[in-house]
């Protein structure tokens, strides 16, 4: 259903400039009406609570045309509720409570139409916060291996140094031939195929010469075959490895057989060894994937065991090895980490506990932080551009010169933050907390935030949405 957008600018318009006595009173009107809230609020700051409830609805309505950035907010906002112990019985008083309210403020300017506007935007919203707290609830997919195996002991921890990562692994996938060689010469002479799974491997087989059949007489013989080394190397990592070796080995039977037998290619494809060789290779290719599972593994270990070291080179080249390999690294728990110079493009980091570390001049481009406890983190110089930091505990964080271009900053909480000389250009602030921010000389130009937001922050020297630079204004003497 569309909503009145005009009609609800309009009116919150007019109650903005009264935005913390609006708050007070809204939470005075709901608890009046339902006491059964207020133990929710027991251990909450009420003037930060207050200052939260404006900057939602600054939120809102500032987004109510941008229907598909606003929809993701709200499901985030439902989630976080959940966790406060807010279930959806209580939001039928808290929109009776907010209506009151606005009629309080409005006056004679709460007609019935805002009413009805104001009704019909608390439903959608309360809509896409109980989809938000719904999938909340339900059973959340791991990202990291809920048991992990220990990490190696070393004497230096500088071992884990990339050249010496690759000798280790060569050293034992050496070993792994050598093992393997024998192992599979011993399987597959002891392989006995059942007629039936025989039969079965044929019928399959015919099945698909006939399906590639009728594909070259519908289509043409080049589409055809560029779909083949796709199709074979599907093949290849779908099939069971015992299949694959012996599909390889009668390839190579069928190459000696064919082979003249006075030629070089006879004398290689007939040496004793040579089957031994293939079956090998096969195997190596074929296990690949393993030894890079094995490889993250290690690599969570060395993270995990360093997690109350301060500073561990070892750390970060694990890190940034599973970044690299498109390992999600949601969830990390690294507080105080020294992390300087970390280059980390693209990673998942929601809901990562990074407090009080030192993320100094890192890159952190295109990276998902929404939910993130950046809590007086160091990110000074940091490349934070296009960057989700929706949500994010950025209070107290250190982000002078940051690059925070095109940033989502959605509800974040920025306050008492050294955003001083940051690159905010087109940055998403809306519902940002940002009280007792320090923005002096930081640029601004085409951010989305509100005055009200910004009302509370210093901005000596910044650069302002609207292109022009702050103006401290004139006190009255």
């Amino acid at each position: 259903m569309s909503l009145n957008v005009e009609l609800l600018v309009q009116s919150f318009e007019k109650v903005k400039p009264y935005a913390d006595e609006f708050a007070a009173n809204f939470y005075e009107n709901l608890f009046q009406a339902y006491p059964e809230v207020k133990p929710l609020f027991t251990k909450t700051e009420m003037k930060t609570q207050g200052k939260k409830l404006i900057n939602s609805l600054v939120l809102v309505v500032e987004n109510l045309r941008n229907p598909e950035a606003l929809s993701p907010v709200l499901n985030a906002l439902g989630a976080r509720h959940i966790s406060y112990g807010a279930t959806p019985k209580y939001y039928k008083p808290v929109g009776e409570a907010l209506l009151v309210t606005f009629e309080q403020y409005l006056g004679e300017d709460w007609t019935p139409e805002v009413k009805k506007a104001w009704l019909d935007a608390y439903r959608d919203i309360t809509a896409l916060m109980l989809k938000g707290a719904s999938q909340q609830s339900s059973p959340q997919v791991v990202d990291k291996p809920a048991t992990l195996p220990k990490p190696i002991p070393t004497e230096n921890p500088a071992t884990l140094a990339k050249s010496t990562t690759l000798k280790t692994e060569i050293s034992q996938e050496s070993q792994l031939l050598q093992s393997t060689l024998e192992q599979d010469k011993k399987v597959l002479i002891s392989i006995q195929i059942d007629r039936e799974i025989l039969q079965e491997i044929i019928n399959n087989f015919i099945k698909k010469y006939q399906q590639f059949q009728t594909k070259i007489s519908k289509q043409p013989l080049s589409e055809v075959l560029k779909q083949i080394p796709s199709k074979l190397i599907d093949t290849f990592w779908s099939a069971p490895t015992w299949l694959v070796v012996l599909v390889s080995t009668l390839i190579f039977i069928v190459f000696v057989v064919i082979a003249n037998d006075n030629s070089v290619l006879a004398d290689v494809l007939g040496s004793a060894d040579s089957i031994s060789l293939v079956i090998a290779l096969v195997l190596f290719i074929k296990e690949a994937p393993d030894r890079r599972k094995q490889f993250h593994y290690q690599a969570w270990g060395t993270i995990d065991a360093a997690k109350d070291v301060k500073v561990s080179y070892a750390r970060v080249l694990a890190l940034q090895d599973l970044n690299k390999d498109g390992v999600s690294l949601r969830g990390l728990d690294a507080p105080g980490a020294e992390l300087v110079d970390i280059n980390l493009p693209r990673a998942n980091l929601s809901k990562a506990n990074l407090m009080e570390c030192d993320l100094s001049n890192a890159n952190l481009t295109y990276a998902d932080l929404d939910n993130a406890n950046l809590s007086q983190t160091k990110l000074s110089g940091a490349n934070l551009s296009h960057a989700k930091l929706g949500f994010a505990k950025l209070n107290q964080a250190n982000l002078s010169s940051a690059n925070l271009s095109n940033a989502n900053l959605i509800c974040a909480d920025l306050s008492h933050a050294n955003l001083s000389g940051a690159n905010l250009k087109d940055a998403s602030l809306s519902g940002a907390n940002l009280e007792g921010a320090y923005l002096t000389g930081a640029n601004l130009k085409n951010a989305k935030v509100s005055d009200y937001e910004l009302s509370s922050a210093f901005l000596e020297g910044a650069i302002m949405p609207d292109g022009s630079k702050y103006k401290s204004p004139v006190s009255d003497r």
